[in-house]
């Protein structure tokens, strides 16, 4: 069984777009991809001065979401990652210090 991790951005809306980031051997690979995606966003969209809230706002809006599918079933983001839990969790830190 593999691990898929696809980016969707403009999520929810008709202009959505997906695209394959990898196909990984372990969920704890595919989650450090989704992570790492997640990451970038977030140190590439700080600015000095911003707070968490202003980061992960822009991170909803603007970010590519990262999902996680098993091959075997395409079950929808596997059990131990919620881009919106990470990001939110993530953009504290940043915003803390804490990259």
């Amino acid at each position: 069984m593999a691990y898929l991790v696809e980016g969707v951005v403009n999520y929810l809306k008709p202009d959505s777009e997906v695209r394959r980031i990898g196909e990984f051997d372990t969920v704890e690979e595919a989650i450090t991809t989704a992570q790492k995606i997640v990451d970038e966003f977030l140190s590439r969209s700080f600015k000095p001065g911003m707070d968490a809230k202003s980061l992960f706002s822009l991170y909803k809006r603007q970010g590519e979401y990262p999902f996680i599918f098993r091959d075997d079933d395409m079950s929808v983001n596997v059990p131990g990652f919620e881009h919106s839990h990470y990001a939110k969790d993530r953009a504290a830190e940043v915003c803390n210090g804490k990259k």
